[in-house]
């Protein structure tokens, strides 16, 4: 059985087990897209099972020793449907009000919806990579294994706030590694450590609120897919953007949508709604 204390060496291993796996299939996948000439949807997609087949293997290993541990990091259970419900819908309804405000206030115009059958399978596709590659590996990591193993220590709000810290440290620790291994330049911008810190915040409120780290996964899923068909459409694949229009300022909608609508305003609706909840309990 694993233990219910603290331990910095457990915490310590899922940290580095995070940023190999993440380090080994990214690198892997470049290879073969671009030393190989493999098509990039299917790189993509082969870092995608590269590195959910190494975290299938340690949730293996570790629901072998400790069989309530799906139920303790989350992927089993949630706190009510209805509150599942709410934090499904929450991130469509700031998207939809972050596009419609943005229109209104005259931050972009010349809106049109390309919804053509080529778009809609781009998505589809990026959505199963980005599920295999980023969001259901991550969380179970950083949000399951490695919240956990912090939160046993500390309060949630303590945990809240250190857990993003960690998941900045991860793409840190594999730049590191590519800078010592491909003399690659070692970089981060003020704007990604801002970003990756509420983003953190953000995906640990669903699952706090909802009881379930699915409900960070698909929150995870559906900010990237607004990021890169939507948001930044034009700059990530101009061929299949969702939503088409023409900026204020370059930017704009990154700025606007992606974080402003669907990271922060998702964390200040949650934290109302956790807030309401706590209240309620104590009546």
């Amino acid at each position: 059985m694993e233990s219910s204390r603290f331990s910095i060496s457990r915490l310590l291993l899922y940290f580095v087990l995070v940023s190999l796996f993440l380090f080994v299939s990214g690198n892997v996948g470049r290879y073969l897209i671009e030393a190989q000439g493999l098509d990039r949807q299917i790189g993509m997609l082969v870092q995608g099972v590269i590195f959910t087949g190494l975290t299938l293997v340690v949730l293996y290993r570790l629901k072998r020793r400790n069989p309530e541990m799906f139920k303790n990091i989350g992927l089993k259970g949630v706190n009510s449907p209805s509150k599942l419900i709410v934090g499904i819908a929450l991130p469509f309804i700031l998207l939809v009000s972050g596009v419609l405000t943005a229109y209104l206030f005259g931050g972009i115009e010349n809106v049109s919806l390309n919804l053509t059958t080529n778009v809609i399978i781009a998505i589809l596709i990026n959505a199963v990579t980005a599920f295999m590659y980023e969001a259901f590996p991550e969380e179970v990591f950083i949000r399951g294994l490695i919240f956990e193993e912090v939160h046993k220590k500390f309060r949630f709000i303590i945990s809240l706030i250190l857990q993003p810290l960690i998941f900045i440290c991860v793409p840190i620790m594999v730049m590191l590694l590519a800078s010592i291994f491909f003399s690659e330049p070692f970089a981060i911008s003020v704007d990604y450590f801002i970003l990756l810190y509420t983003f953190g915040i953000a995906l640990q409120l669903y699952r706090k609120y909802t009881g379930t780290l699915w409900m960070s996964i698909i929150f995870h899923i559906v900010y990237l897919e607004v990021a890169r068909y939507i948001s930044m459409g034009s700059m990530y694949n101009s061929d299949a953007s969702l939503l088409e229009f023409d900026e204020a300022f370059g930017g704009f909608m990154a700025l606007y949508l992606s974080f402003l609508f669907i990271v922060v305003f998702s964390i200040v609706v949650l934290s109302i709604l956790l807030l309401i909840d706590k209240r309620e309990n104590k009546l």
